[in-house]
């Protein structure tokens, strides 16, 4: 096991963690073996699932605090912290938030959200592709950016609790936003919700990257570099975290694989990963975050003209 996964269960456990490895950034990307730990760790029956305000759940929200920690993001939560505490059903769990301040005087302020959830169902449904492949994802995506180097807009990367509640991390979040993180100021959502089942259909989703839409247009020249993966770019989408930013009028991306056999079921375990495109997914997804941070582009204008194209 990889010395952050140790150091995160070490702080889950509540004893203190040592110092972040510099292995968190300049290691290598979207390398297998660590994925695939990590999905592990999350994935664990120990976590069973990750259902909002159970100690699966801290645990989890711990390690991807640990892990925003290790890659140097700025926390967005509460207190100056990384976590977003909020209640659901009478349950207390948060949102895990920390964002690269973008460096062009111009472009700084506009910002791309990456998101993932991080709660499944519970009671042995374990979620591994659903969506604890999102969160992994996500995480390697936050490594490559941190390896490019600071970008011209800023990226906030988001775990958002309680997706499967109906959205209600993200739903608060809307809501509550941080403070130097302006709602207005947000021109693209990009979501990883369930990479890990490419090979189910043999396709990945890039819902919401309509034509004529900024991230479609990079979409468009970054598929080529991944033969492996079919991408299917464009369709709406419904029922996940980026509708309450849909609603705002926020352009989503969304990347999301079918699983015609264990969606919502107790088989959907590390086991049944399609790891080798999922790893092209998520270098997929990273390229195209990389693009939007440092594009010229008016995605800003692209919003105030298109919306979310729903």
């Amino acid at each position: 096991m990889h010395r952050f996964l140790v150091l995160a269960l070490l702080a889950a456990c509540g004893r203190p963690a040592a110092a972040a490895p510099a292995s968190c950034v300049d290691g290598d990307l979207y390398d297998a073996a660590k994925m695939k730990d990590e999905l592990a760790l999350l994935a664990a029956p120990e976590l069973d699932g990750r259902a909002p305000g159970t100690a699966g759940d801290t645990k989890a929200r711990a390690f991807i605090e640990d892990r925003f920690r290790c890659l140097g993001l700025t926390p967005a939560g509460d207190d100056g912290g990384y976590q977003q505490a909020f209640r659901t059903e009478g349950k207390t769990t948060a949102n895990v938030l920390g964002y690269i301040a973008g460096a062009d005087p111009k472009l700084g302020s506009e910002i791309v959200v990456v998101s993932a959830h991080h709660d499944h169902l519970g009671d042995k449904h374990l979620g591994a592709n659903d969506d604890a492949s999102g969160v992994v994802a996500l995480l390697a995506v936050a490594q490559a950016i941190r390896q490019h180097g600071t970008p011209k807009r800023t990226i906030l990367f988001a775990t958002f609790g309680a997706e499967e509640e109906g959205m209600i991390g993200s739903g608060f979040y809307v809501k509550h936003p941080a403070k130097p993180l302006p709602l207005d100021h947000v021109v693209q959502f990009v979501e990883l919700d369930m990479v890990g089942s490419h090979k189910s259909a043999d396709l990945v989703a890039a819902m919401g990257a309509f034509k004529g839409f900024g991230a479609r247009t990079l979409l468009d020249k970054l598929v080529k570099q991944y033969p492996k993966i079919h991408v299917s770019a464009g369709g709406k989408a419904r029922g996940s975290d980026f509708e309450p930013f849909c609603e705002l009028g926020v352009p989503y991306t969304f990347f999301w694989t079918p699983d015609h056999r264990c969606y919502h079921e107790t088989c959907d375990t590390v086991d049944r990963i399609d790891l080798p495109h999922m790893l092209d997914i998520a270098a997929l997804a990273g390229a195209l975050v990389q693009d939007l941070g440092d594009t010229e582009l008016d995605l800003a204008g692209l919003r105030a003209k298109r919306g979310c194209g729903v």
